[in-house]
């Protein structure tokens, strides 16, 4: 439905326009400026100033707004449309120079911001918001470390993609693939994130046409029966060790026996940890806050920690070295050291989750209290670790057979 206005003309004086009310929507042309007219809108009470014109190449009517009456004197709307009169009378158009105006304010400061100015404003904005606090610190690392030192400075429309697929080589070789594609991701990020601020143009983020690489996959290696009894001899020795801390190693068999991920029990708060209730409770994690059930073997060790943790007055389960109000870091050091006095070979610490959760898939636990015990969010990536049970399984038969036919 159309909005209907009662349209009228007469010589605008402050006497009368400031007492204009009703309940009807009106336009009123000025007398003395061709074009000149206001707009009363009945259900705000608002007045507007507007002049309207014809292109002249075009001959195409436009109406533009000079301001409210609220913001402008009258003099000065007066003013306002006597100068865009002699505009037209020029040959321009006032709309399309103020469009241009605005573009060239937009550009200029589009040119005039570096990329330290962008990730300032990204956090702030957007990191802040919608990522989580690990997240928002891995940011921060990553912008810091590689990202700063050689674009920090550049304004941001300087950067070109052959800048970028040189620094993605050398993140490469200075580090790893998967952690290269991570820096490439955060500056994709950054750079749609920057054209919703027109500090870019639209569509132009040249991180995608980076060709990213991928790391060799790693094997698992799984611990069995045998590999676990040999490493918890190996990681209570290292607890006796001088010169060693003994919350490295039981920080590592709080790992063995639950299968959680490093930085859920190394960076664990102490208002995280409920022992009369047998849980942790992580107020973050891959998959968001979860809770952590129990056993009675994990429960023992985190008695121990928490009594220690308390002594030193921490709010960290394992309090760092040299700072007690931060969490403890490089655990791979102690254990290593543990894999070596056991015999074991190689592994990563994630191996640890692996085997947890593929001695409960040996074991025929049921395959719903592994996906909550291991915290995922998908059967499926659950699933994934029973495959290696199948493994053993297959090798199990197989072996039988064999002794079988011999």
């Amino acid at each position: 439905m159309r909005t209907k206005w009662q349209c009228t003309t007469r010589i605008f004086k402050d006497q009368w326009i400031k007492c204009l009310d009703g309940t009807c929507n009106m336009q009123i042309s000025d007398g003395t400026i061709p074009g000149l007219y206001l707009r009363y809108y009945a259900k705000s009470k608002k007045i507007s100033f507007y002049l309207g014109y014809r292109n002249g190449i075009t001959r195409q009517h436009k109406n533009m707004l000079i301001g409210r009456y609220s913001d402008f004197k009258l003099a000065e709307v007066k003013e306002r449309a006597v100068s865009l009169r002699q505009m037209l009378a020029s040959g321009q158009d006032p709309i399309e120079e103020r469009i241009k105006q605005r573009k060239k304010r937009e550009e200029d400061l589009a040119t005039r911001v570096t990329l330290d100015q962008v990730f300032a404003e990204y956090f702030e904005k957007y990191a802040k918001i919608y990522k989580k606090p690990s997240t928002q610190h891995s940011d921060v690392l990553e912008y810091k470390g590689y990202l700063k030192p050689r674009f920090g400075s550049m304004f941001i429309r300087d950067i070109e993609e052959k800048h970028i697929v040189e620094a993605y080589t050398e993140w490469t070789k200075a580090t790893s693939f998967s952690t290269a594609n991570k820096i490439l991701s955060l500056f994709s990020s950054m750079w749609d994130w920057s054209e919703t601020f027109k500090y870019v143009p639209r569509g132009c983020n040249p991180c995608r046409y980076v060709k990213k690489g991928s790391n060799e996959k790693f094997k698992a290696v799984v611990l069995d029966i045998d590999g676990y009894k040999k490493l918890f001899k190996a990681l209570d020795e290292g607890m006796k060790q001088p010169g060693m801390h003994a919350r490295f190693f039981r920080a590592l068999k709080l790992l063995a026996l639950t299968g959680c991920r490093c930085s859920e029990i190394t960076d664990l708060e102490m208002d995280e940890v409920a022992l009369d209730e047998k849980r942790i409770h992580l107020k973050d994690s891959k998959t968001g806050a979860r809770d952590i059930k129990l056993s009675d073997a994990a429960v023992e060790e985190l008695q121990l920690a928490v009594k220690e943790a308390k002594k030193m007055k921490s709010n960290y389960v394992f309090p760092g070295v040299h700072d007690k109000n931060k969490p403890i870091s490089n655990v791979t050091k102690p254990f290593n050291w543990a894999l070596d006095r056991a015999g074991l070979p190689h592994m990563r610490i994630h191996d640890l989750r692996h085997s947890f959760i593929t001695m409960g898939a040996n074991m025929g636990e049921n395959i719903n209290a592994m996906k909550d015990a291991a915290g995922h969010s998908k059967i499926t990536t659950t699933e994934m670790y029973t495959h290696i049970a199948d493994r053993n399984t297959f090798n199990a038969v197989n072996n039988i057979a064999a002794a079988i036919y011999a």
